[in-house]
């Protein structure tokens, strides 16, 4: 029965049904693993729709609709740039680990061997596309993807629907999580770096005292060896970095809109 009420709420609410549905799917063009082209349009939508008639029953009572097409689009703007953002906030974290490992990829001699990615049909390297898959799997181990949801659910509580958003908390959010992607960045790359640099230092001495050792063809295996040593040394402690930084990503995206309602 409570099934069956909700669809005829759903009927009888049309515009405010769209408008928890376009909220929804903005979250799943931008989020990790949601936004990924390697998955159907019609799978989105279906996906987005189920979401939307489980999120629907549970969403505050809206007091008025939209009476005009004009009001609807607007408010279905706005509804969609909720769900952008917070899916964004967390497509930057993982944009923070892709960055560090092309710096790797970079310094190790391997951008060259260039690869296509299926989830955003985008040029990356293999160590990029490696580190990116390991951060996937520890996301959905993790429930990433269920808590990123839950948030979804709050923001009908904190953000009421046609309320818009008009504070500068989101774009202060934005900007934190976008420096805080760049420092996780660095912290991965970091010890490859340093590593890369010693070597280097050493192989420029070792020359200074062998002119006839063609450093350029040493070079290559010794950086390419020594950074996967690294990495694979420093793999632990990756994982707990992407996941303390993703925790504080899930919480950014929880107090992202509450400033409007303090």
């Amino acid at each position: 029965m409570d099934f069956l009420t909700g669809i005829v709420n759903i009927f009888e609410q049309g515009p405010v049904f769209v408008l928890v549905l376009f909220r929804i799917g903005g979250l799943l063009t931008s989020a990790p693993m949601f936004s990924s082209v390697s998955i159907p349009v019609n799978i989105k939508i279906f996906i987005a729709l189920i979401l939307a008639m489980i999120i629907f029953p549970v969403v505050p009572t809206v007091t008025w609709a939209p009476d005009s097409y004009l009001v609807l689009a607007i408010a279905i703007g706005s509804e969609m740039l909720i769900g952008i953002a917070m899916g964004f906030v967390i497509s930057l974290i993982m944009l923070g680990v892709q960055l560090g490992a092309e710096i790797m990829s970079q310094q190790m001699g391997l951008s060259m061997s260039q690869l296509i990615d299926p989830s955003s049909n985008a040029q990356t390297t293999v160590i990029s596309q490696f580190f990116l898959l390991l951060v996937t799997v520890i996301f959905l181990i993790s429930n990433g993807h269920l808590v990123l949801i839950q948030a979804l659910r709050n923001t009908f509580d904190v953000v009421p629907l046609m309320a818009g958003f008009h504070s500068q908390a989101v774009v202060d959010t934005m900007i934190a999580t976008i420096t805080t992607a760049f420092q996780l960045g660095i912290c991965i790359a970091g010890p490859g770096l340093v590593a890369i640099f010693l070597a280097t230092l050493a192989l420029g001495f070792i020359s200074r005292t062998m002119p006839q050792l063609n450093i350029l063809a040493a070079g290559f295996p010794i950086r390419i060896g020594l950074s996967f040593v690294i990495l694979l040394v420093t793999l632990t402690a990756v994982v707990g970095l992407f996941d303390n930084y993703m925790t504080l990503a899930l919480q950014s995206i929880g107090n992202m809109f509450l400033t409007d309602r303090v």
